[in-house]
């Protein structure tokens, strides 16, 4: 814990700031849109599978548009690409408030997935990996504390601010939050005397790995997102870097329905959650020292097993406490991917394309997000629970089996 405290009084204002991020993109999150899902049925006469189908084509439409606009980190400055986030976002939380026909609902939630899915996140998670190096991984591992944080007390403040004033109020509520927050994020957290322009701070990366490549051989050589896209070991790594998200955005969605066949209560699958978010921050935090240590290609195939053995009891017991085992280990994983996925790709292809290429990879699971809730929720509804279950377990293990190519380059 020692390398995290000086670490945090080194950089305070930058490790602040991707805090502040990742727990803004909760706005766009699954998590939090489900809360939302009743009403959206309600206002809009949707069908549940109809709102299904929207969501999913809202963060489809999220997943084509993060390329071409991630990728702008690599030339912006990170002032103005962090406002301009913090803008849409804010922006879209206001439009789904106001909003007064399904149409004007889908380009709304298009923009939180945008926003709060696919650009804070990006926006944090890179910034750290491109402005750090030796602390890496517990740079990453500070910042994704955000996205436990939001987890755990977004759902109980939302659910009284909608039983006080409503639904559409809740989201007028996250709106202001939100466009107040973001000049503070800006003005007084982006003070950590590391140049922030990424063209100029590309020129100062090559030159110190230049002058540090006559003394080694183990440098990353940069990347553009076309020569990671020929790279036959990125093929075999992408399976266990989506897998994650694509299971645990289908099986969260749909956690009312799966308790419904285990027979558990709501509130019972609603205190497991406090279990995903303490588990994500212990892991999260435990990641950073062990990646700055070991290096992320040697522990990034094992991250999702704890994944895979929480479906795996999920699919064979149904005794209430497999609920919190299930949401912990879901919890281990998404804590573990947390340090250890972006500090990969920074390993693997250097960090002067990052932009782009983590923008590339998170549109990609943003495109997995979008097709495990029909997928889930076609399961549920035909009996097929047990044998979806089994099946991610599979895809998980395999997944896990072909990121150990990482192993050969380590």
């Amino acid at each position: 814990m020692k390398e995290y405290w000086r670490l945090l009084r080194e950089q305070t204002s930058l490790l602040t700031y991707g805090v502040a991020l990742t727990f803004m993109s909760s706005v766009g999150q699954t998590f939090l849109v489900s809360l939302f899902v009743p009403y959206f049925v309600a206002s809009f006469a949707l069908s549940e599978g109809g709102f299904g189908l929207l969501y999913s084509g809202a963060t489809l439409g999220s997943a084509f548009l993060l390329p071409w606009i991630g990728r702008r980190m690599d030339r912006d400055h990170l002032h103005h690409f962090t406002l301009g986030v913090v803008g849409l976002l804010a922006a879209s939380a206001f439009l789904i408030a106001g909003a007064w026909h399904v149409s004007v609902l889908a380009v709304a939630l298009l923009g939180v997935r945008l926003g709060g899915q696919g650009l804070s996140s990006h926006t944090a998670l890179t910034a750290m990996a491109r402005y750090f190096e030796a602390g890496r991984g517990r740079a990453l591992s500070i910042s994704s504390l955000g996205f436990p944080l939001g987890e755990s007390v977004l759902p109980l403040l939302l659910t009284l601010v909608i039983g006080w004033w409503g639904w559409r109020s809740a989201w007028i509520v996250l709106g202001v939050a939100v466009i107040a927050f973001g000049p503070v994020l800006v003005r007084l957290l982006l003070r950590s005397g590391i140049e922030l322009h990424p063209v100029k701070a590309a020129a100062a990366t090559r030159a110190r790995e230049a002058a540090a490549a006559m003394a080694t051989t183990n440098l990353p050589t940069a990347r553009t997102p076309a020569e990671v896209l020929r790279d036959s070991v990125f093929w075999l790594v992408l399976p266990a870097a989506i897998l994650p998200a694509f299971w645990g955005t289908g099986f969260i969605l749909y956690q009312t329905a799966i308790a419904g066949t285990k027979g558990w209560s709501a509130p019972l699958m609603a205190s497991a959650f406090v279990g995903l978010a303490v588990a994500r921050i212990v892991f999260t935090l435990g990641a950073g020292g062990i990646v700055d240590r070991f290096s992320a290609r040697r522990l990034f195939p094992l991250a999702v097993l704890p994944m895979a053995a929480g479906i795996a009891l999920l699919a064979v017991l149904d005794a209430w406490w497999v609920a919190y085992a299930f949401m912990g280990l879901l919890g281990v994983t998404f804590g573990l991917n947390g340090a250890i996925e972006t500090a990969l790709w920074a390993e693997l292809y250097g960090t002067l394309h990052l932009g782009a290429i983590k923008s590339l990879l998170t549109s990609v699971a943003v495109v997995s997000t979008a097709l495990s809730p029909p997928l889930v929720g076609f399961a549920v509804e035909a009996g097929w629970l047990s044998e979806l279950l089994t099946a991610a377990v599979v895809t998980t293990i395999g997944g896990s089996l072909m990121a150990t190519r990482l192993w050969a380059r380590g």
